[in-house]
């Protein structure tokens, strides 16, 4: 990387990208409790995640105008950016994304797209544009953390169970609460999802990963949901990284669902232009993207 100015703003968007994760201290051991409620059999529990999935069916397009990010790396300065993101279903059945983060004067200063299997990432204010396949290698390259591709749908619509893993669920209830446990994607983690059901149907409110030990890699709070349209949202993510003392806290002031979004807002050629400096990247190329 040309210096630790945009690598540092590189690792910024990249948090901004996803919004996920937080846990408490860096160290700290996933809680158990939660655990000893009564089992519950999965075609109990199957209406629940229905209803997570009809509000991702129900949204075509989804847009965040006033979105404000705080991020704590370490025992460096706390820093807040803002961010706008824009989120569409694709008529060929493509999810395309494209995140925005904002100077102080509402000045755009880096813009990340997902378009398909495609990727961008254009830091404005340097006119550099990183392109390449949308693949987990590429994010962990460019931004320097463990980031996964699947992860981000499941984030933006507050619904671990996007990607369809819900065969080895372990259940168990507790009033209002239940507590969901699943083998993870990498071989030696596991996962535990709590969910509150009530008149307000089913939320989820915390998602942790952990490895075999216990040991906390990765953990997302959901709070704060309201209404929009119809459909519940949250309002609040926080995050941390415990490895990497990294916390990111997402406060959301507007969002808008099934408005128009033209689909020039996802296109990458904007960025493909002599006014940047290109760099064609993959996760196996040896390139400056680096610290």
């Amino acid at each position: 990387m040309r210096n630790h100015y945009i690598y540092g703003l590189l690792r910024k968007v990249g948090f901004l990208f996803f919004l996920f994760v937080l846990i408490l201290y860096t160290g700290c051991i996933a809680s158990k409790r939660g655990n000893e409620g009564s089992p519950v059999n999965l075609s109990d529990f199957s209406t629940h995640l229905d209803t997570l999935n009809t509000r991702y069916d129900l949204t075509e397009t989804l847009t965040t105008t006033k979105m404000m990010v705080t991020i704590q790396e370490g025992d460096n300065a706390q820093e807040e950016l803002r961010e706008f993101l824009y989120y569409k279903k694709a008529t060929n059945g493509d999810e395309l994304l494209r995140i925005q983060a904002l100077g102080a004067f509402n000045d755009t200063k880096g813009v990340a797209i997902a378009n398909g299997n495609q990727f961008l990432l254009a830091m404005l204010d340097e006119q550099i544009v990183y392109v390449g396949k949308l693949s987990d290698g590429i994010l962990s390259k460019i931004f320097g953390i463990d980031l996964r591709v699947s992860d981000v749908l499941s984030a933006i619509f507050a619904n671990p169970f996007l990607d369809g893993r819900t065969k080895k669920l372990n259940i168990t209830r507790s009033g209002e609460k239940y507590v969901i446990t699943r083998p993870s994607i990498d071989d030696g983690y596991n996962e535990m999802i709590t969910m509150l059901v009530d008149e307000r149907e089913a939320r989820v409110t915390a998602w942790y990963i952990t490895d075999n030990d216990g040991l906390l890699h990765q953990s997302t709070i959901f709070s704060d949901y309201r209404e929009v349209d119809g459909i519940l949202r949250p309002f609040k993510v926080e995050i941390v990284r415990p490895l990497d003392q990294t916390k990111v806290v997402v406060k959301i002031g507007q969002v808008q669902i099934n408005v128009n979004i033209n689909d020039t807002k996802f296109d990458l050629e904007t960025f493909l232009t002599d006014d940047f400096e290109i760099k064609n990247i993959s996760a196996n190329d040896e390139t400056d993207v680096s610290e």
